[in-house]
């Protein structure tokens, strides 16, 4: 069994998802794709669409609740001051601090939820597969340890090249 990786070159997103598409047509096992911007199409065909969004609502629903409750808990519970006929509890007065504060507590929560989702932290080295792959290039990675025959290799190489492929490395 070969032991190395295809790793395919695009110019652009729209030959890079063709490939995808013809090589799950033709069953081929794709390792993974990196795009230097988000490719919503890349993710449904590789079957990795993220649940993060799922979570950022949950995480700003809980926030705009337990913002009110501490805005609430705070000013009329805890510590109620009556100034100039002012009622203690004054929700319009609340508005743009539960909703400059969802906000932060979203992103907040989102970024972390995020970064330990992924293993991503400051200082973590690299794993580049290819140098290019965050500029401008699309790249696709095949095999290791799918045990792709040779046949299904050069079959998979001539789908690539037919999509548009720029450059094909083995490695």
């Amino acid at each position: 069994m070969n032991q190395t990786n295809i790793l395919a070159v695009f110019n652009n997103d729209r030959d890079l998802v063709s490939a995808i598409g013809k090589l799950k047509e033709k069953n081929i096992p794709i390792r993974d794709a990196w795009t230097p911007f988000p490719v919503h199409d890349v993710l449904k065909l590789l079957g990795r669409e993220s649940r993060l969004p799922y979570f950022s609502v949950f995480a700003g629903a809980s926030a705009v609740v337990l913002v009110f409750l501490f805005l609430y808990y705070t000013a009329v519970i805890d510590y109620p001051i009556l100034y100039g006929g002012k009622p203690v509890f004054s929700f319009p007065s609340f508005v743009v601090v539960i909703y400059l504060l969802t906000i932060l507590l979203t992103f907040a929560s989102t970024v972390a939820v995020f970064q330990v989702r992924t293993g991503l932290y400051p200082g973590k080295e690299a794993d580049e597969q290819f140098a290019r792959a965050s500029d401008d290039k699309f790249i696709i990675s095949l095999g290791q340890d799918e045990g792709i025959s040779e046949d299904r290799r050069s079959q998979a190489k001539e789908i690539l090249k037919e999509n548009g492929a720029v450059e094909i490395v083995e490695r």
